[in-house]
């Protein structure tokens, strides 16, 4: 392939690649609106989820502490019926530490069980709020996803053929020319390729010096503006290729 026929499909490369921009852009923020809502509302299943979690762990702490909080009942009923058999105050003393060791102990369990509930209490609540929350994510995300469904199907066409078509192209190129193409494009907001217009790059519209003005209509060398990097073309002096 002659520099001219790789200048040709470079320029030509570049033409698909703005059409197919300009595709892309005509979808808006959609694409990304619809990605957002779906992270947003599996972050919510998530946080739903493990809130569950934590009101099944907490309904379970709760039921070992009333369990505990029952034991220690029936132990000081027991201890308070053995104050009527004492027959020593040593022995009286010692009953009623622990009398106290386990009333002590029934109102530590009983302020966690309240502590406890409470805490379920506002849980389900937050259960509640991230349920109604990604309900109406569901409802955005439905209508943001017909939305983009019916500019999908009035584009899909268009966009088969381009991507068709820049196969094609690229197939043609060798890969070193492509890559730099790609980095160049990946650059510069997606345009790599621009006709001198007005003894100006076509890019960023700072003035070419005649000599590279020549060097470039001749078509022998790839040639980039000094200043953007962008690889220049004659205007109106390609071929359309044929593919």
């Amino acid at each position: 392939m002659s520099m001219k026929e790789t200048i040709e499909y470079l320029a030509s490369l570049q033409k698909v690649d703005k059409k197919l921009f300009y595709l892309e852009f005509s979808k808006g923020d959609l694409p990304k609106a619809v990605t957002r809502l779906k992270g947003s509302i599996a972050k919510l299943e998530t946080q739903i989820e493990n809130t569950k979690k934590e009101i099944e762990k907490i309904e379970r702490e709760r039921i070992s502490t009333e369990n505990l909080v029952e034991l220690a009942q029936e132990k000081l009923k027991k201890y308070q019926n053995q104050l009527y058999d004492v027959t020593s105050n040593k022995e009286y003393d010692a009953i009623t530490h622990e009398i106290e060791m386990k009333k002590k102990e029934i109102e530590e369990g009983e302020n966690q069980i309240l502590e406890m509930i409470q805490a379920n209490e506002e849980n389900q609540n937050t259960v509640k709020e991230y349920k109604e929350e990604k309900k109406q994510l569901k409802k955005d995300l439905g209508s943001k996803e017909k939305e983009l469904s019916a500019l999908l199907k009035a584009t899909e066409k268009e966009e088969l053929e381009l991507n068709h078509m820049r196969e094609k192209i690229t197939v043609r190129l060798k890969f070193p020319i492509l890559k730099w193409y790609e980095r160049i494009r990946n650059a510069k907001s997606g345009v790599a390729v621009v006709p001198i217009t007005r003894d100006a790059c076509g890019g960023c519209y700072k003035t070419i010096p005649p000599q590279k003005i020549v060097e470039v209509e001749k078509l022998q060398e790839l040639i980039q503006c000094d200043v953007c990097g962008r690889i220049l073309i004659p205007e109106n002096k390609l071929s359309p290729v044929s593919l």
